[in-house]
């Protein structure tokens, strides 16, 4: 009987936490807001550009459920990272750096020709990797930690995005809201 009590409130907070709006405006369902959110500064860096853009064209396909864009803009996020100059970087830690980098390719690389879920998967490993990378690299932009505590059976999971706005890569259509701001990465 407590077992059965306890899988119907978790079903009912799983349903209520982030049940898909079917209104066209923008919810998020969080456990708190931007504003709320930790800010971390780091070092203004232009040198992660182009690593970011291509991030986000596979964070954008995976919203759309694109597994085959996210498979194309994928190899260019490959060779975003393996062009990456860690010797030009003013990084205080180049050897951790390194190791983000050298991480960071074998995501993105398995990020190719998959499935959809094993994409998001391996999409929302990348994202972890790419903000402790980003936190020594630093930042052309502002990019804000966004966590979803549904993924992966309510285990969560996380993803950078350029925008406050919730725009879920690692459920897409599924439950676009879901999510919340748990950190503003910032230059300074």
């Amino acid at each position: 009987m407590k077992k059965t009590l306890l899988l119907i409130s978790l079903i009912a907070f799983g349903l209520f936490s982030c049940e898909e709006k079917s209104s066209s405006t923008t919810e998020t369902h969080t456990s708190g807001d931007a504003s709320s959110a930790e800010l971390t500064s780091v070092n203004s860096s232009k040198s992660t550009s182009s690593i970011l853009d291509a991030y986000l064209a596979v964070k954008d396909a995976l919203v759309a459920d694109d597994s085959e864009t996210a498979s194309d803009k994928s190899k260019e996020l490959v060779a975003e990272l393996k062009n990456y100059d860690i010797t030009s970087a003013q990084a205080n830690d180049p050897e951790e750096l390194e190791r983000l980098q050298v991480e960071a390719i074998g995501f993105a690389e398995n990020l190719e020709g998959k499935a959809i879920a094993t994409q998001r998967e391996s999409f929302q490993a990348l994202s972890s990797n790419l903000k402790d990378f980003l936190k020594i690299a630093g930042t052309d932009r502002t990019i804000y930690h966004q966590y979803c505590p549904m993924y992966k059976n309510n285990t969560g999971g996380m993803w950078l995005s350029d925008q406050e706005t919730i725009r879920n890569p690692l459920f897409g259509s599924a439950m676009l809201a879901c999510g919340s701001v748990e950190e503003t990465i910032s230059p300074n």
